[in-house]
């Protein structure tokens, strides 16, 4: 059964400007579907946007209606979650990089991490808290970024070359 909207009556939405669902008046109508409407909370206007509840509401009646299964009871997953996001892939794609300067390096070629030493590109780091990195650019003369196994960390350096 649909709830019959009028302008001026009141609705639950997502507010933009307080980033939570509020209770909204209703300032204009499409049909009999909200377009604008003024949060009670913050006095801000903007579109109509629904709930999460009613997101999810909305995409389970979807699914239901379609006759498909969910990945967690047995369904095909869809395509997003097979396939790598940029992130994912360049999270690999530093871990790879990161293998690849370190690997058989010996231990005598990383030099310390302290924040009184100075870098260069390309140089081996022991850092007490990240482990073994490379310096993968030099930022500014107190700046360096260093990759480590767990990503890219900026450090401090000295001004002095040591």
């Amino acid at each position: 059964m649909a709830i019959a909207h009028k302008v001026g009556g009141e609705v639950d939405a997502y507010c933009t400007s307080c980033r939570t669902d509020k209770v909204h008046r209703i300032i204009a109508l499409v049909g009999t579907t909200p377009k604008r409407v003024e949060c009670l909370s913050c006095k801000g206007h903007h579109l109509y946007r629904p709930t999460q509840e009613q997101k999810e509401a909305a995409a389970a009646h979807k699914r239901a209606s379609k006759g498909e299964k969910s990945p967690a009871a047995g369904g095909r997953p869809s395509r997003a979650s097979i396939s790598p996001t940029r992130a994912q892939k360049r999270e690999e794609d530093l871990v790879a990089s990161w293998e690849k300067a370190i690997t058989g390096k010996p231990f005598d070629q990383f030099k310390p991490y302290r924040i009184d030493k100075t870098f260069a590109k390309g140089d081996l780091v022991r850092h007490t808290k990240f482990g073994e990195g490379v310096v993968a650019a030099v930022v500014d003369a107190t700046k360096c970024e260093v990759l480590f196994k767990d990503g890219m960390k900026t450090l401090a350096q000295s001004t002095q070359l040591s």
